[in-house]
């Protein structure tokens, strides 16, 4: 008898949940409250579109604290979004949907942030990219692909210059181009800079050390993304990548890696070539190409610089794979 009014009490406390079109609610705050009544909103809080009617979003909240299921449609009917809140924040299982019905992206929150794998699509079902995030950063190895199936290798350079889109050679330095790509995808570069550049010839970044105030140390710093057989294995700051030297020039718009006197040194640092460099064939590793962003390279090489031919204003960089 107890489980059976239990079981009747809380049908009774959900048929009674208020039911408000959104634009009858106000923000005080970070709590969303009744126009009406002027208290904390606790129930249903809807949308529907002006010209149709139709529904367009559903989600409820308690004591003005978005709390429980959240649905997004179409003006078609279709599912465009679905998930749930917990006190206020993002938790659990999100999906989104192309108009078309097909699954856009599914992804995992933890109290707001992205955590656990996320995986989107392409509006015909082909996959686009897959990975997992901890604690609302990305982590481990990512993977992409375009919209024929086939792996992405493209990474775009994000500055304040503008962006540089460059083709990685995965067949002609594997090593290489993986190294680059796990530090992309896994934020390695982000907020690093662009700490030499030397008109005529290179622009070069990828350090760690140049997030520091102290420019002594910046182009001193890096290390390699996994372990490739250099270095110790059990201290990841010594890591390195052995040489991959091929019959590709230096020419303009060409990405190689950076090292120190021994060839297998090369770590996180790269150069772009701003005008061809023969001097440098043979010499050290091409991994990539520019194919766009010729201009930026320009713009960034002519940057005021100091007694290091570090730009005086630092030029940040965001990397990622982009299609």
């Amino acid at each position: 008898m107890a489980r059976s009014f239990l079981f009747l009490l809380c049908i009774s406390f959900s048929l009674a949940q208020s039911r408000v079109e959104t634009k009858n609610l106000f923000p005080d705050g970070e709590i969303w409250v009744n126009k009406i009544n002027k208290k904390p909103f606790t129930g249903i809080g809807f949308k529907v579109s002006d010209e149709t009617g139709i529904r367009l979003m559903e989600t409820k909240y308690l004591k003005g604290i978005l709390h429980g299921t959240y649905s997004e449609w179409y003006e078609s009917g279709n599912k465009k979004k679905y998930g749930r809140f917990r006190k206020g924040e993002m938790n659990g299982r999100w999906v989104h949907y192309f108009e078309n019905g097909q699954l856009e992206s599914e992804s995992k929150y933890n109290d707001g942030k992205l955590d656990g794998l996320e995986t989107r699509w392409f509006k015909d079902g082909q996959k686009r990219s897959k990975g997992f995030y901890n604690n609302g950063q990305k982590f481990g190895e990512w993977y992409y692909w375009n919209e024929k199936g086939d792996p992405v290798h493209n990474l775009c350079i994000d500055t304040d210059y503008g962006t540089i889109i460059i083709n990685l050679f995965m067949d002609v330095a594997p090593m290489h181009a993986e190294n680059f790509k796990m530090h992309a995808n896994t934020g390695y570069y982000n907020g690093t800079t662009f700490h030499r550049v030397v008109p005529g010839f290179v622009i070069q970044g990828g350090d760690p050390n140049s997030r520091l105030k102290n420019r002594s140390v910046h182009g001193m710093g890096g290390s390699s993304s996994r372990y490739f057989g250099f270095g110790n294995e059990g201290d990841s700051s010594s890591w390195r990548i052995p040489e991959e030297f091929s019959t590709l020039k230096h020419k303009r718009g060409t990405v190689s890696m950076a090292r120190g006197s021994d060839e297998n040194s090369a770590g996180s640092q790269f150069f772009i070539c701003v005008k061809d460099a023969p001097n440098l064939d043979n010499n050290y590793t091409v991994f990539g190409e520019v194919i766009s962003g010729l201009e930026v390279i320009d713009r960034i090489v002519s940057s005021p610089v100091d007694m290091r031919n570090n730009p005086i204003k630092k030029i940040e960089m965001q990397i990622l794979i982009c299609n």
